[in-house]
């Protein structure tokens, strides 16, 4: 099986490094099975990897950015905490996940425009 997107930047990575997996996987701690399932797509991509790598590796604000779009590429399936928020935000998170497949490339632009204004 080959690498997904997220395990083809990984590796450019451990390449540049001169690493293999048991490097990989001490710094993860993790075995070096189980990295080597995350890299293929077996198993889901860890979210707080993506610090772990960023900062080991010093990644820039463009690599950064692609080792994101490269995990947001490869994750299936998306978790979300709304055990300490309010009715309104629960109803929207619900909201949102019945209605992402339908929608268009104009309101997934117009909501993301929304949330980068609220990160800035």
């Amino acid at each position: 099986m080959g690498y997904t997107r997220f395990g083809k930047f990984v590796r450019k990575l451990m390449v540049e490094k001169d690493e293999n997996l048991g490097d990989l996987s001490d710094l993860l701690d993790v075995s070096t099975a189980f990295v080597s399932s995350v890299l293929v797509g077996k198993k889901s991509i860890p979210e707080e990897w993506l610090n772990i790598l960023s900062d080991y590796y010093g990644l820039n604000d463009v690599e950064k950015n692609e080792l994101f779009d490269a995990y947001s590429e490869t994750k299936n399936t998306i978790k979300i905490d709304v055990s300490n928020c309010p009715k309104e935000k629960k109803k929207l998170a619900l909201q949102f996940q019945r209605k992402l497949p339908d929608l268009s490339e104009e309101e997934l632009n117009s909501i993301i425009d929304i949330l980068n204004k609220v990160d800035n």
